[in-house]
């Protein structure tokens, strides 16, 4: 019994190491791959606990190649928006100036029940009052309403162009342009944002804002 106790105890404050290693999100912004990783390593943790034969350090190395390859995913997905892609997705808009984006609803497996009632969570009855519904990767919906006239929106991350330049009627060509005005080079930008005024507001990976 007191063995068990020990055993337990070792491995509780080895998962909050492991844990706080692999860093601070909410279950809702968990990816696909975080969330395996995170029914896995919980699972793995139960092991060495029932399993009497099963020694301390045996039982933890599984989780530790797991969190390993948690971290290594993060870093890389910090370097390459293609790899944050492939693990997390991207949003998708299911709702555009008051009109259903069916083909997006069928894509994210996303049904029309599923999308009234968010929106209604948001006290949003009428689908024309929506300019925006965007299915956010974490499952939530971000919703822009028509009354709403202030926002901005990213239309550079990571130096590469979002699709929410489709949100603000601007075209690629457009924006290559504005930032030649400027004089900003697009693989500098750690982050760009555009109002409803199609003003630009940059946020360069030195720290400097424009």
């Amino acid at each position: 019994m007191f063995s068990l106790i020990i055993k337990t105890t070792f491995i509780y404050f080895a998962m909050l190491v492991i844990i706080r290693i692999m860093g601070k999100r909410e279950i809702g912004q968990l990816s696909p791959f975080d969330l395996v990783i995170a029914i896995m390593i919980a699972e793995l943790a139960i092991f060495p606990i029932e399993n009497e034969e099963l020694g301390i350090i045996d039982g933890l190395v599984p989780i530790i190649v797991l969190a390993f390859l948690e971290i290594l995913l993060s870093i890389l997905s910090l370097k390459s928006i293609f790899i944050r892609r492939l693990v997390s997705g991207r949003p998708e808009i299911l709702i555009k100036n008051g009109e259903i984006l069916y083909e997006a609803l069928k894509k994210t497996k996303y049904n029309v029940n599923d999308l009234l009632h968010q929106l209604r969570m948001k006290d949003i009855f009428d689908i024309d009052d929506v300019k925006v519904a965007l299915l956010e990767t974490s499952g939530d919906i971000t919703v822009l309403k028509q009354s709403d006239d202030s926002f901005k929106l990213p239309v550079i991350i990571d130096g590469k162009i979002s699709y929410n330049k489709e949100l603000v009627n601007i075209n690629k060509e457009w924006l290559q342009k504005k930032l030649q005005d400027i004089g900003v080079d697009k693989s500098q930008i750690l982050l760009a944002t555009i109002d409803e005024n199609k003003e630009l507001k940059i946020y360069q990976r030195n720290g400097d804002d424009q």
